[in-house]
């Protein structure tokens, strides 16, 4: 009588312990919630395609991941394994390339149509020149960058403008910024406040000039 009593309580312990597992998955699983505005709509690796813009092809982008965000309240792709991306001439038979550029990591705002660009950006232009930065922006309807963080512009000549921050407005092919500027040239180096230039650094104005040195003379003081 006791044995069956003691095989009787067992029995109910064993019960109650599976219930109160079961109880937990239960909750387990209601807890588990899937936004779709926060999931991407497209997942593709080893990208390399066209893109087009008002039926021309103007871009040839190449990427390890693009992530597409397209149900969001403002769609945008990331890009989070570096981009590579050229700006074609579509008026040109064989696509001329415009531009270069390349980052560790992209993201793109299709309704502001802004790119950013971060970690160790390199930009050529189609006049042989070079941009290298740790970050960039693209504003694509006002055809307007800006250039940020340890920006070192070089041209053809052997010209070469450093400074943390500049704005290069393709638009007026100018280039153009309020912070402080070392630019070297073939036969001198200059530093100052303010500058503004064409995109071959051919024809350019240092507003505030605060040293003018020979090249190969004593160097200059550090950039602040």
């Amino acid at each position: 009588m006791k044995e069956s009593r003691y095989y009787f309580i067992i029995a109910i312990l064993i019960v109650i312990l599976i219930a109160s597992g079961c109880k937990d998955d239960v909750a387990t699983t209601s807890k588990t919630h899937f936004d779709p505005e926060k999931m991407p709509t497209m997942v593709s690796r080893n990208v390399q395609t066209l893109l087009s813009d008002s039926g021309d092809t103007r871009y040839r982008i190449t990427t390890k991941t693009w992530l597409a965000f397209e149900n969001m309240n403002h769609p945008h792709w990331i890009f989070p394994d570096g981009l590579i991306a050229e700006e074609l001439d579509y008026t040109t038979p064989d696509f001329k390339v415009k531009m270069s550029m390349k980052c560790d990591s992209a993201h793109y705002d299709r309704n502001q149509r802004m790119l950013t660009l971060t970690g160790n950006v390199t930009i050529h232009d189609n006049t042989g020149g070079e941009i290298t930065c740790d970050s960039a922006y693209y504003d694509e309807e006002k055809a307007l960058w800006s250039l940020n963080s340890m920006v070192t512009i070089t041209n053809t000549n052997g010209g070469k403008i450093e400074t943390n921050q500049m704005y290069w407005d393709r638009k007026a092919n100018k280039y153009y910024s309020d912070s402080f500027i070392r630019l070297q040239s073939q036969d001198k180096i200059l530093e100052g406040h303010g500058y503004e230039s064409n995109d071959r650094i051919t024809n350019y104005k240092v507003r505030k000039v605060q040293a003018i040195v020979p090249v190969g003379s004593t160097s200059l003081p550090s950039m602040q």
